[in-house]
């Protein structure tokens, strides 16, 4: 390992001596050959090793998650919320032959852009339908402040500079993002109404489906979603579980990420129409 980091150093300094057209074409090279694909034969085009890491992440560590892709329907469509790089859409689309549309959002720059490149790296252009919004409970255009720059980094904020335990950071830098509601977009765009949704937003899940009230309460469907509790007295994940139940949902599911009393408390939650 040290030898290797000693001639990535090595290379490196050598780089930086190059003139510009030299090291642009360097870097086009270097992108070029990129590529990795994991356990599923999903294939992502890297920037990043923030990327990397996302796009290693064995199958077995979100198996309910998979599990859950895997048991959609003739007639699903699946709306991820928060898709990143798109591992998850990518696996529901390649799951199913193509047969399930996929609608994926996210609105970091970095990140949606190698969303676009992964989708068409696997041909699955014509099933993935990727969105540059962030889905909020009003429909605008907000402040964005991210917590890192980078393809595949997250705990990013809209509106508000907080974190997902509700604390002020300091934002490394602030994008300016469409926001809508997701009443107002299905409605504008004319998009499919959702029957399963997968819901990843650090910590601002509450505002998400509060600009949602239509759509959840006027079709059959299914919400899977992280939530997080910074501590005992944070009560977001008793807020939304109540919130559902004024639309007719129920609390299916629980997976707990970190041991029971542990916090920030992590954990994946399945609501189904009663």
């Amino acid at each position: 390992m040290r030898a290797g980091e000693e001639k990535f150093r090595q290379l490196l300094d050598e780089a930086v001596t190059l003139p510009i057209r030299f090291r642009l074409r360097l870097l086009e090279e270097l992108q070029a050959t990129a590529g990795f694909e994991n356990e599923d034969g999903l294939r992502f085009t890297l920037g990043s090793l923030s990327e990397y890491k996302r796009a290693r992440r064995r199958r077995v560590q979100q198996e309910p998650l998979v599990r859950w892709l895997a048991s959609f329907g003739a007639g699903d469509v699946f709306f991820d919320i928060g898709a990143n790089i798109g591992g998850l859409s990518l696996i529901a689309a390649r799951l199913h032959g193509g047969r399930t549309p996929v609608i994926a959002f996210e609105p970091a720059f970095d990140s949606f852009a190698a969303l676009v490149r992964n989708i068409l790296a696997n041909g699955l252009a014509g099933v993935v339908t990727p969105l540059q919004v962030a889905l909020f409970d009003e429909t605008g255009v907000r402040p964005f402040y991210r917590s890192r720059l980078g393809a595949g980094s997250a705990s990013h904020a809209v509106g508000e500079a907080l974190d997902h335990a509700r604390r002020p950071f300091t934002p490394a830098a602030i994008e300016h993002v469409l926001t809508f509601r997701l009443d107002d977009l299905v409605r504008m765009l004319g998009l499919p109404r959702p029957t399963r949704i997968k819901l990843d937003v650090d910590g601002v899940e509450d505002k998400v489906l509060a600009g949602a009230v239509e759509v959840l309460s006027s079709s059959r469907c299914e919400v899977y979603t992280e939530l997080i509790e910074a501590d005992a007295a944070d009560s977001r994940v008793r807020v939304v579980a109540a919130f559902m139940d004024r639309l007719g949902y129920e609390l299916a599911n629980v997976v707990e990420h970190r041991p029971p009393g542990t916090f920030p408390r992590v954990a994946d939650a399945l609501f189904v129409r009663r």
